[in-house]
């Protein structure tokens, strides 16, 4: 009787836990992120389309005492990187080789738990968010979404090539303000164009 009694426990306690929620597949926000393997800090801002699988970033990098601005485009679906340096006016246009990453809630996570941020008690200055984790194709992911919403308030990823990188996300809307913003600045248009003059193949 015991056993069945522990055995009921154990379904109850799995039947019961959140499955992943949905996060927003288009969104535009502020973003830092820390790099603690290469110890630098960028302040971004973030257009992410998930269901295009691509990415804008326009960065402004800390290193030490030196600051860089560079533009970035990843167009995941056709595998191309284009870096723009800011200061310079100049182009890069690389193989996008690494897999596409989720932000929000990664596909088969695992949930980890509920908790609320803020304080507690005191009306518009708390916020539930869930926990949620999973192992990705290049690394491993844990991170927290707002409870009901499911919009993203923060991820940590860590893997052997990349190292250890923490984003925290806020001033978040929901959608992409103007879909152009995925369209490459001249600048690596024509730096593509010239590639292509010479046939050179983007550097992997």
């Amino acid at each position: 009787m015991k056993y069945l009694i522990a055995l009921c426990l154990v379904v109850s306690a799995f039947a019961q836990a959140p499955k992943p929620c949905d996060s927003p597949p288009q969104w535009e926000a502020r973003e830092i992120r820390q790099d603690y393997s290469r110890k630098f800090e960028e302040f971004r801002k973030l257009s992410y389309d998930e269901t295009n699988r691509r990415v804008r970033e326009v960065e402004e990098i800390l290193l030490g005492s030196d600051k860089e601005y560079i533009d970035r485009l990843y167009l995941y679906n056709e595998a191309k990187n284009y870096s723009l340096n800011l200061k310079t006016k100049v182009c890069t246009v690389t193989a996008l080789t690494r897999p596409f990453r989720h932000r929000g809630v990664f596909p088969d996570a695992k949930f980890d738990g509920i908790f609320n941020i803020g304080a507690v008690g005191v009306s518009g200055e708390v916020v539930a968010v869930q926990a949620f984790s999973a192992n990705g194709t290049d690394g491993f992911y844990t991170g927290l979404v707002t409870y009901p919403s499911c919009y993203p308030v923060q991820n940590l990823f860590f893997s052997k090539a990349s190292g250890f990188e923490h984003s925290d996300y806020f001033d978040l809307n929901i959608g992409i303000v103007d879909l152009n913003v995925f369209i490459p600045p001249q600048e690596c248009i024509k730096a593509e164009e010239e590639m292509n003059k010479k046939k050179i193949m983007p550097v992997v």
